[in-house]
């Protein structure tokens, strides 16, 4: 498939499904469109650099026999391959770690302009279950109604594979997310949160996340809050300095050029170009030995560190400390 018969992002979004497709399909569009020589296979290609997300890193598909590289996502720390792609700069461990943030949100619905400086509807866009127990109570929601202000929550089912609501930022006035996760859950989150607040053109509440905190550069950005109280007071903050809203709104559209596609392209590129080719050249100069026989010892090597960190992950996106307690 040449470039000139690629789909675009936004034509295909309602078949990007899951993960492999939000980091394969997505990337190869986007590079391909821009020249660069990708392709997208149903299988690892022998002695080639093959990029697969976590979930399609299977034992059984022998993926030694190929440069791999692992795009980690929501997931413990894959070790059964030669370098990896983060989306939290938290998981770099060493150089063969790269952090390279999500593509932008295809077909997201930006605020709509006339809404100006109103403060109606705080929204969550996300499960449910993901938002802290403490902003769903009556207590809460009944404080939010005496300012004239309600909360939106953007949810699905758990089997559902799309929502549709999760996009639409048209009548959202400010984004909330505070999620009740372990320390150790929130240190391989993304930050999209934030990033799509910006494209929609909305202030943002967040919680105390590390991928927002390294994204941020001063109070324009977002507001981070911790309890229902710290939401109801900068509600206030915001209804009382509309000058202030309106500045947090021109930053995140400033802030947002930055995750546009070509941005996020050229990080691709000169990843492939560098780190990932330089890897994948002396993978090849590898002896006829190394190849036929240290190849599958490293490996079997590898898959025990990789049942290691699948089971240090279930621990621990279970136990351990809350930054945002129930």
């Amino acid at each position: 498939m040449n470039s000139t018969s690629l789909p675009r992002p936004e034509e295909v979004y309602d078949k990007l499904l899951d993960l492999t497709d939000c980091w394969c399909v997505l990337t190869y569009i986007h590079l391909k469109q821009r020249g660069l020589n990708v392709h997208l296979v149903p299988h690892y290609i022998p002695g080639r650099i093959c990029i697969t997300s976590y979930d399609d890193l299977m034992t059984r598909d022998l993926p030694f026999r190929s440069y791999v590289v692992t795009c980690r996502c929501d997931r413990s720390r894959p070790e059964i391959c030669e370098q990896r792609i983060v989306q939290n700069q938290l998981n770099i461990i060493d150089d063969t770690d790269h952090f390279i943030p999500h593509w932008p949100q295809p077909n997201l619905q930006p605020r709509e302009q006339f809404r100006g400086t109103k403060i109606e509807n705080l929204v969550f866009k996300g499960f449910t279950r993901n938002l802290a127990e403490s902003f769903k109570s009556s207590d809460f929601l009944t404080q939010l109604q005496s300012l004239g202000v309600r909360l939106l929550v953007s949810s699905a089912d758990l089997h559902a594979r799309q929502c549709d609501d999760w996009i639409d930022y048209t009548q959202a006035d400010i984004v909330l997310a505070v999620r009740d996760c372990t320390e150790y859950n929130l240190s391989f989150k993304p930050s999209s949160k934030l990033i799509n607040a910006w494209f929609a053109g909305c202030p943002a509440f967040l919680g105390p996340e590390p991928a927002f905190q390294m994204l941020r550069k001063s109070e324009l950005d977002y507001i981070e809050v911790r309890q229902p109280d710290d939401v109801i007071s900068a509600v206030r903050r915001l209804q009382n300095e509309p000058a202030l809203y309106s500045a947090m709104v021109d930053n995140g559209f400033r802030r947002a050029r930055d995750f546009t596609p070509d941005p996020i392209a050229l990080l691709w590129r000169e990843l492939l170009a560098g780190p990932i080719a330089d890897g994948y050249e002396r993978w090849l100069r590898q002896s006829p030995t190394q190849k036929l026989i240290g190849r599958p010892v490293q490996f079997a090597e590898r898959w025990i560190k990789h049942k290691q960190e699948q089971r240090r992950y279930w621990t621990n996106i279970h136990t351990g400390f809350r930054p945002i307690p129930s």
